[in-house]
């Protein structure tokens, strides 16, 4: 399964993103420090509505491994976010800071939760 980035939010002067994993039968959501870079990214990501705004009906964003690099500035990267809302899909492709997406696909290169387990986390639900 795809990570879900669920928030992007600061604390403290700091800027973290929440991503939720599930492997092998495990379910958490971890908190990632990221970039002020990263947040912005993210932020924009969240305002994105490519099926347009309906009330009561949520989005959802999941991290895509297909990404390439800017030749021209190498920390800067095209990502592929899936967004999903209800029965909806659509896979988009955004800029992204490359350090995000080496971080999105350590998530998604998990087999288990284990090589995560040194970041704060809690049950999806919870905050």
């Amino acid at each position: 399964m795809l990570p879900e980035i669920t928030d992007a939010y600061m604390r403290d002067d700091l800027y973290f993103a929440a991503i939720r994993l599930q492997r092998a039968g495990a379910d958490r959501v971890f908190e990632l420090g990221i970039s002020r870079a990263s947040y912005s990214a993210l932020r924009r990501i969240f305002q994105t509505r490519p099926f347009g705004r309906m009330p009561g009906i949520s989005q959802r964003y999941f991290f895509v491994p297909k990404y390439s690099r800017n030749d021209e500035d190498l920390d800067r990267c095209s990502g592929t976010i899936r967004i999903e809302q209800g029965p909806d899909a659509k896979d988009m492709v955004f800029e992204l800071p490359m350090h995000l997406i080496a971080n999105l696909l350590w998530f998604y290169e998990m087999e288990t939760l284990k090589p995560a387990s040194h970041l704060r986390s809690w049950p999806p639900n919870e905050t």
